[in-house]
């Protein structure tokens, strides 16, 4: 296996969450930065051992990390079909399946990128098992225009000139199933930077269909809504990004620095606001809410997941809110996955 396209595939994560611990744990030294390491990395004589510990870690955090997820309820006996199915998944060959578990250099993305998602076989993860699949998507990123790559008059007057530009990515899609659960977990990618709401969307929606003809059915899909106030309410996790109406007065975004802050419900300005919206006679009424936990591996690396679950304001007005997925972030493995679905399933009360 080529190193460089794992290298390449690193910058999808989180540096010093993700990336970083990854290429640790596979036995590489990392020194200052993600940019500086991986060109410190690619001078060196590549060792067998080192890469198949990466390409493992790697395969990891396609399934878990930085994905949109939503997950689908399986009726009785459906569970054993799902596995058989995944199991049996085998590659499609192309470019993009050719650098897996990294990505390809975006020239040959472009040319792929009016595809569906291509099947990259199937892996037994940390925790479960998965179908992976990957594609080559697009976003748009505002770039400044340097005044001296225009014509003088184009740039008389203004302070600062931008442009869009296409950003083309490869992502990993999977489709993971669980241990012991009856549900299926999509797990759809998120691009380094520049994500939109909307760009989870047609990757979820193929995945969302295959299932659909796998079980041959319609399915049904986790509300989260009801599990933003009931992570809110429970006993542990630190919040660390709120939405709430203050007893329909105003619309509030609270939102912690991840690293260094306490839980914004012990926070001194946060939980006076509160027992202030109490006394009133009035309610906290949550519409997005962000939590994180502290986990330990068996390693001693300590990782930091969090699952973020964003309706919007205007939801609060309606008889029964949807919110059919959540965003989680900083996972390193399908473990910690399960750790953050351990903490949100039980709050779920509708399926739609």
């Amino acid at each position: 296996m080529n190193l460089k396209p794992m290298l390449d595939g690193l910058a999808r994560a989180p540096w010093r969450d993700v990336a970083r611990i990854i290429l640790i744990r596979a036995g590489y030294a990392v020194t200052r930065g993600y940019q500086a390491t991986v060109e410190d990395l690619a001078k060196e004589k590549p060792d067998a051992t080192k890469i198949a510990a990466l390409q493992s870690g790697m395969i990891e955090h396609l399934v878990a990390g930085e994905k949109y997820v939503q997950v689908i309820k399986l009726l009785p006996g459906e569970r054993s079909k799902v596995e058989q199915w995944i199991k049996s998944k085998r590659t499609h060959a192309n470019d993009l399946t050719a650098v897996f578990p990294g990505v390809a250099p975006e020239s040959k993305i472009i040319p792929l990128r009016h595809l569906e998602p291509t099947a990259a076989g199937s892996e037994q993860t940390d925790v479960g098992i998965a179908a992976l699949f990957t594609a080559a998507r697009s976003y748009v990123k505002t770039v400044p225009v340097p005044a001296s790559d225009l014509k003088p008059s184009a740039a008389a007057g203004f302070e600062k000139i931008v442009g869009y530009k296409n950003i083309f990515v490869q992502t990993y899609e999977a489709i993971w199933l669980p241990p012991k659960l009856d549900v299926v977990v999509l797990c759809v990618d998120y691009p380094s930077e520049g994500a939109t709401r909307g760009f989870p969307l047609p990757n979820a929606a193929f995945l969302a269909a295959t299932v659909r003809k796998l079980l041959g059915r319609s399915i049904q899909k986790a509300n989260f809504w009801h599990a933003i106030d009931g992570l809110y309410q429970g006993p542990d996790g630190k919040l660390v990004d709120y939405g709430f109406s203050a007893g329909g007065q105003s619309v509030n975004h609270h939102r912690a620095r991840r690293k260094t802050s306490v839980c914004l419900r012990k926070a001194v300005y946060d939980a006076a606001g509160a027992a202030a919206i109490a006394a009133s006679g009035k309610s906290l009424e949550l519409f997005k809410a962000a939590m994180q936990w502290q986990l330990k591996h068996a390693d001693g690396v300590s990782v930091d997941p969090e699952v973020m679950i964003a309706g919007i304001a205007r939801d609060l007005n309606k008889a029964s809110p949807v919110v059919d997925h959540c965003v989680v972030r900083d996972c390193l493995t399908t473990g910690d996955l399960a750790f953050v679905l351990s903490k949100v399933l039980p709050h779920i009360k509708n399926w739609v």
